[in-house]
């Protein structure tokens, strides 16, 4: 089985439709859906209560709001994916045959933006200097929450889950993940990821938050003091 874990903070708009993409997969496995939910004020509990889903709740904060999920998770795998995010057709039959066929332990996807994708990964080249070496920060085993972190269940709980950190657990958790484990990145399928933040906040300020904050979460600086460079945008 593999348990599908999507956040949500008001996302109203996007949860239905991340439901119906999840349960229209092509895989003949068991699929658990769970939202992990960080005190929304609109009306996404109530759609998702009306749908086939367990509900976890938490404070706002993504890395409570997956290890509660992942609390209540039945599955053998853990998918933590984004309310916002588009997923092909095949991307649950991708990680079942990565980890149960290729025997890794977790991983991530590649992804591109639903909008202004060349904009935003050229951004992404420049900014980071990968004039040379094209290789993203998924590639060498980092992945981010739009990569759609997969792992193993017993593995989650070998590392202790994510680090209740406000910002950077991903970053954290998959590289603790890649430094004593398997890690598999998926080329293809894609994960189809909003553009959203970069429409709302700028397309230069975000891409240099990013980077930004990973040289300084690397450097130690607090991640507290990070969070507050990265405001929500919802």
């Amino acid at each position: 089985m593999i348990s599908v874990i999507v956040l949500t903070y008001n996302e109203e708009e996007f949860i239905l439709s991340i439901i119906e993409e999840i349960e229209r997969q092509q895989f003949n496995g068991k699929i658990e859906i769970i939202v992990a939910d960080g005190g929304s004020q609109d009306n996404t509990i109530a759609i998702a209560a009306g749908q086939k889903v367990q509900i976890a709740n938490c404070r706002k904060g993504k890395s409570c709001q997956m290890n509660e999920a992942a609390k209540i998770a039945n599955g053998d795998i853990l998918f933590f994916v984004h309310a916002d995010m588009k997923l092909p057709d095949n991307t649950l039959s991708s990680i079942h045959q990565s980890i149960v066929e290729n025997r890794f332990d977790g991983g991530g996807f590649a992804n591109v933006f639903d909008r202004h994708n060349e904009k935003i990964k050229r951004l992404g080249t420049w900014l980071n200097f990968r004039f040379f070496d094209k290789r993203e920060q998924s590639d060498k085993g980092i992945f981010y929450g739009d990569n759609g972190i997969f792992v193993k269940k017993e593995v989650f709980e070998a590392l202790g889950g994510f680090k209740e950190i406000p910002i950077m657990e991903d970053y954290d958790f998959s590289k603790r993940m890649s430094q004593k484990f398997r890690t598999k990145k998926i080329y293809d399928p894609r994960l189809i990821v909003s553009a959203r933040r970069h429409e709302r906040s700028g397309f230069l300020k975000t891409r240099l938050q990013w980077v930004i904050i990973r040289k300084l979460f690397q450097w130690g600086v607090s991640p507290a003091f990070l969070a507050k460079l990265y405001k929500d945008v919802r």
